[in-house]
């Protein structure tokens, strides 16, 4: 067993930090929030903390590792972070360039090599957590935590101390009193100001309310049983809108609190996003499924995954795990096996980041961009949102596109090429929507090379080139080894004060940039698509 480490400054920082945390909620909401779908197309994404290694390392954010980061919470007036740093068995924050352990502590490794988990409370040094997960807090600033692995709710007061407040290690399925009170693998916890928590008590299928040190469960437990084989049954979730005593989930494991104080739920296992009203007492599916039924094929716990966005009912998930609520009402969802952060808003889902279906941790524009199994999404203001990625093993930004510094309007359009200002040696001109600049703007930054005789150009770059004429809406594009091909522009070329003028957004988009008109400063803005 390896020796207990210690964070000495770790309780002089302990009631700040988890006071600006009980206040985050109400700041975050008063702001005017502005509409993420109106920015997705300059959404880009980037690296907050880590480096992708499964491995823990406290520091400077570049170099800082995680195993398995699965929730964040934010606080805006200080702007850090605390995340669940699930596989290390710690709460851990990052802020001012830095990371560190919050609490939990290092009791020794498993035989794979894996920090082993415990319960035990205590002061933050010498709490012990056993692959934590989700987390919130309420007005008073204290931090609820989802400890999933002791199945049990553990609270973080204000001095850092760690006390159960819900659970005792052993897994079960009882409501009752603090610790006769029995969960299995709690993943998300749901604060309101006056410290009503929920709980979604994930492979009991059910949701469970702690009010005043008492735990009871708000819905109907499933009596679906699944045979894996023959001869091998296990329980399973189920399905069931209605009633909310009567209503049935299949592994909730997300949770948010809406600014009327009800209850989304990530029901993951049904490939819904579930709503509780509490006033009516009633559960509606607000996304995904396509059915007013969930289905289970022959010998399968759960309903079938899938990726589609559109209207909300038809919308399809798979394994949607963590949620927030933005300012303005709509619910951000870690769609977590399709690798994206998906948006409901006004009865519609919008993919706002990541690559549909594709594992990774690239950065770059949103849509281009990379996640890996994301499993929380948290609005952090400035139509900016975080997000845990817990198969890269890191914390994740989405914010919209920042012009370069002195960046202003003008009389004249701007070329932005990524975060500077493309120079030209003539302003580029605006006709019929389509952004026209000097031929020499095109070799010099976006690398091609280019034949010009009189008003014909021709321009080359990796095996293509490009023939265009002043005037013609022809462009014959030629690949090495294909027929050619003629394309048309909605404007032709042509010729100012000596120069052949070409129109940008097609040049950039055929060799694959992303490229957005900004009205507020008349700019052509072009940006590779990964960074």
């Amino acid at each position: 067993m390896k020796k207990m480490t210690k964070n000495t400054a770790l309780l002089l920082t302990a009631a700040a930090v988890l006071g600006a945390f009980g206040h985050s909620s109400a700041a975050q909401a008063a702001q005017t929030g502005d509409s993420l779908i109106a920015n997705k197309a300059l959404y880009e994404l980037r690296t907050e903390a880590g480096t992708g290694e499964y491995a823990l390392r406290d520091g400077n954010l570049q170099s800082a590792a995680f195993r398995g980061p699965v929730s964040l919470l934010y606080d805006a007036k200080l702007k850090t972070y605390l995340a669940a740093d699930t596989g290390n068995q710690r709460l851990r924050t990052i802020s001012s360039g830095d990371t560190k352990t919050f609490a939990g502590l290092d009791i020794g490794l498993d035989d794979y090599q894996a920090p082993i988990g415990a319960l035990a409370d205590g002061s933050a040094q010498s709490a012990a957590f056993n692959h934590p997960a989700g987390l919130a807090a309420d007005g008073k600033g204290q931090i609820y935590v989802a400890d999933s692995d002791n199945h049990a709710i553990r609270i973080i007061n204000k001095d850092g101390s760690v006390q159960t407040l819900a659970g005792s290690g052993e897994l079960g399925s009882a409501d009752g009193r603090n610790a006769d009170a029995r969960f299995y693998h709690p993943l998300d916890v749901a604060v309101t100001d006056e410290g009503i928590v929920y709980v979604a008590d994930t492979l009991n299928h059910v949701i469970r309310k702690i009010q005043n040190g008492s735990v009871t469960t708000l819905n109907a437990a499933s009596t679906r049983a699944v045979e894996y084989i023959p001869g091998a049954v296990e329980p399973a979730g189920d399905f069931a809108d209605g009633a909310l005593k009567d209503a049935k989930f299949n592994e909730p494991s997300g949770l948010a609190l809406d600014h009327a104080g009800n209850l989304y739920v990530s029901d993951t296992g049904n490939q819904r996003i579930r709503y509780i009203d509490f006033a009516k007492g009633t559960v509606t599916t607000v996304a995904g499924g396509g059915s007013a039924e969930a289905t289970y094929a022959a010998s399968s716990p759960y309903a079938e995954g899938g990726y589609a966005d559109g209207k909300a009912l038809n919308a399809r998930f798979h394994a949607p795990r963590g949620l927030t609520v933005t300012p303005d009402g709509g619910v951000l969802i870690a769609d977590s096996l399709n690798h994206v952060i998906r948006l409901l808003k006004s009865g519609v889902v919008t993919t706002v980041a990541g690559s549909a279906q594709e594992a990774g941790s690239t950065n770059g524009v949103a849509y281009a961009a990379e996640l890996n199994r994301p499993t929380d999404v948290v609005w952090i203001g400035g139509s900016s949102f975080a997000i845990a990625d817990a198969g890269g093993n890191k914390i994740r930004i989405a914010a919209p596109y920042a012009l370069p510094s002195g960046v202003k309007a003008g009389s004249d359009a701007q070329i932005l090429y990524n975060n500077a200002v493309l120079p030209s040696d003539a302003p580029p001109v605006v006709v019929k929507d389509s952004t026209f600049v000097p031929m020499r703007v095109l070799t010099e930054k976006l690398g091609f090379k280019v034949q010009y005789t009189g008003s014909k150009a021709i321009l080359s770059r990796d095996g293509v080139s490009y023939t265009v004429q002043e005037g013609s809406l022809n462009v014959m594009k030629t690949t090495e080894g294909q027929s050619p091909q003629t394309l048309k522009l909605t404007s032709g070329p042509f010729l100012r004060q000596d120069r052949l003028y070409l129109p940008v957004r097609f040049f950039a988009q055929e060799i694959g940039l992303d490229v957005q008109w900004l009205s507020d400063v008349r700019a052509v803005l072009i940006r590779d698509k990964q960074f």
